[in-house]
């Protein structure tokens, strides 16, 4: 695994909620709450395995977007990815997102909502043993839960909190397993990071939240990272956030060959470049991008070890 770098109204009954509370708008729970939503119809996790099961791994990952069309033309030219619209019914769609036919998350139309901020965002989806336990702590802890535990019959037992400093994730328990692991594929998730701003205080909240976590900790100085690792393998990295008085936030990272030419293409797609192509301390070249909607991701390049 590589070494990387550095609030909700009802969507059924819109209302005005300040700031960054809003990003608990979660997509398969924002379509599971609603009237008129046959829960049946919201896919599964795609290539789970029966009995599977990796407390730890981070197993999807959704879209909020303020807007569908120009997210599924940004991504599907910088990364190839395609879409499969769903009906779920109660005149809602839940998208699939596809890299090289399989389904790798879902996109969420969020312009319905009557808000006070952008909340357009990728939101990821964490494994734990007992959505109900892990609800249970984070409220012990001073968490937030924006969703209580909820059943999707073909997803899983599913709750969206937000941790002790702010930071929201989906923790979901499949009916299915979880999926096998695999190698990162080009244009496909590489891995997921926690900008926070109190490291020690984020690694106890994980710990707790996913007793099979251990905290690893790599290299010093720049350098210096500390990882999650579950099953004796790295899950996710916690690192002290590089921008001044961002909220703590989970970020995504797609593996890409040239993070160079993938920002100039973002850029004409109608992104931003947040940090342009660099030198990773830890090993490769890394960038931090945003949709056109402001949605916050990282590219870097990454080369599997045999």
């Amino acid at each position: 695994m590589p070494r990387l770098f550095p609030h909700p109204p009802s969507p059924c009954r819109p209302g005005r909620a300040p700031g960054w509370t809003l990003l608990a708008l979660l997509p398969a729970l924002l379509l599971a709450g609603c009237a008129g939503i046959d829960r049946d119809l919201i896919p599964p996790i795609e290539g789970a395995g029966a009995g599977n099961r990796l407390p730890g791994k981070f197993v999807w990952h959704d879209l909020l977007s303020e807007d569908p069309a120009a997210a599924r033309r940004f991504y599907g030219g910088l990364f190839g990815w395609t879409f499969d619209d769903i009906d779920v019914g109660g005149g809602q769609t839940y998208t699939l997102i596809r890299h090289q036919g399989r389904a790798i998350g879902g996109l969420v139309d969020a312009r319905g909502i009557n808000r006070a901020a952008n909340v357009s965002r990728w939101v990821p989806i964490l494994s734990v043993p007992d959505v109900d336990q892990a609800v249970a702590f984070t409220r012990a802890e001073g968490g937030t839960v924006f969703q209580p535990p909820l059943d999707v019959p073909r997803r899983g037992r599913l709750a969206v909190i937000g941790d002790d400093q702010g930071a929201v994730l989906t923790v979901l328990t499949s009916h299915s397993g979880d999926p096998v692991d695999r190698a990162p594929e080009v244009g496909g998730w590489l891995w997921n990071e926690l900008w926070t701003t109190d490291l020690e205080q984020a690694l106890a909240f994980y710990t707790g939240l996913v007793p099979a976590y251990a905290v690893t900790r790599v290299g010093k100085g720049e350098a210096g990272y500390t990882l999650l690792e579950a099953g004796g393998k790295p899950r996710a990295g916690v690192l002290p956030s590089p921008v001044e008085a961002m909220p703590d936030t989970w970020l995504p990272y797609v593996r890409v060959t040239d993070p160079d030419a993938v920002a100039r293409q973002a850029e004409v797609l109608g992104g931003r470049v947040l940090l342009p192509p660099r030198a990773n301390p830890r090993g490769g070249k890394v960038a931090i991008l945003t949709d056109p909607t402001g949605a916050a991701f990282l590219v870097q390049t990454w080369k599997p070890h045999h």
